[in-house]
């Protein structure tokens, strides 16, 4: 495999110094607390137990350093960029999300692997305002605004997931992994594609894809986007944890089928060689969520089970993760 996923007992601390070791994920913590570029806390609270971190392994050796800002570690193929950013010092969301894409188009333009492959977005109180003032399309705002293009007829980001971490959370964190070649992105036919939400959903569409193949020296992985039951481009089973879970997982299962179509027969497999991440949005409804999964999904596929805010408010549950292809 080209990328390693994997979730570890023990602390970060033990990890992050294994030289193959991109990068480790410490669940519960603010982002600002990074020690290290490859120790990257995150501003979820695991739900499930024993407590664990996220490892990323790839082929080393395994540089890091900072960027502006931007923390990152980088192996030979493949590296992990990661930003928070300080709420009270960057300005509105708006004006944070813009700097935070701006920063990481600007470290990509000369970096050895320049091509974002997923970016993971974290963003305190996610829902809160109201309307177009809403946290979530302040952000998609910012970020269009650094990205400036007309989307047209292809993505304009590759895969990506948009969750809320408490509003009490003092940073906007995002992080990604980016390549020495591009992704092969992948949209689901079940849904209309994000950038081209209609004006109900903000004054700017989210820009990313549905899934992003990663396909690098005959491997290939299958990156998906953060998932949620959403049909078209309508949220379905409103107050229905289980069966928007369900719903996510019938559009996971379309995302395979056509990454399948456009790789000529190399489906991606839910089994040992991916993860999930499953986002709940009220801790209620965990024990629902993790009994819709195990009857849905093999239980050699190693998954976590965090507590995160999803972009609509309607939406109880969310779904990624990293998927091997046979």
């Amino acid at each position: 495999m080209i990328l390693k996923v994997s979730y570890e007992e023990g602390a970060a601390g033990d990890w992050v110094a294994e030289p193959d070791v991109l990068s480790v994920f410490e669940f519960g913590r603010s982002p600002l607390e990074s020690t290290d570029p490859r120790h990257v806390p995150v501003a979820l609270t695991q739900l499930d137990e024993p407590s664990r971190v996220e490892v990323w392994r790839s082929h080393g050796p395994v540089k890091t350093g900072s960027w502006d800002g931007l923390r990152f570690a980088q192996g030979e193929w493949l590296t992990m960029g990661h930003i928070a950013l300080d709420l009270e010092q960057c300005g509105t969301m708006r004006e944070c999300s813009r700097l935070a894409y701006e920063l990481l188009q600007s470290y990509l333009q000369q970096s050895p692997h320049p091509w974002p492959l997923k970016i993971w977005n974290h963003i305190p109180g996610i829902n809160r305002g109201d309307g177009d003032e809403e946290r979530y399309r302040q952000f998609c705002l910012g970020r269009a605004e650094a990205v400036s293009i007309d989307p047209g007829d292809g993505p304009p980001l590759p895969a990506a997931t948009g969750i809320g971490t408490p509003l009490e959370e003092a940073s906007l964190q995002v992080y990604f992994l980016a390549g020495a070649l591009p992704g092969l992105d992948v949209e689901n036919p079940r849904q209309v594609s994000a950038w081209r939400y209609p004006r109900r959903y903000g004054p700017r569409s989210p820009l990313f894809s549905r899934a992003t193949i990663l396909r690098m020296n005959g491997s290939s992985q299958f990156l998906l986007s953060g998932t949620a039951s959403i049909v078209g481009h309508q949220t379905h089973h409103e107050h229905q944890v289980a069966n928007q879970l369900r719903e996510s997982l019938r559009n996971v299962d379309s995302l395979l089928g056509e990454g399948q179509r456009l790789m000529g027969g190399a489906r991606a497999q839910l089994d040992h060689n991916g993860v999930l991440k499953v986002y709940i949005r009220n801790v209620k409804d965990f024990e629902a969520v993790r009994a819709t999964l195990e009857a849905s999904v093999p239980d050699e596929i190693p998954r976590i089970f965090v507590r995160g805010d999803i972009c609509r408010e309607n939406l109880l549950t969310e779904i990624d993760g990293i998927i091997g292809c046979r």
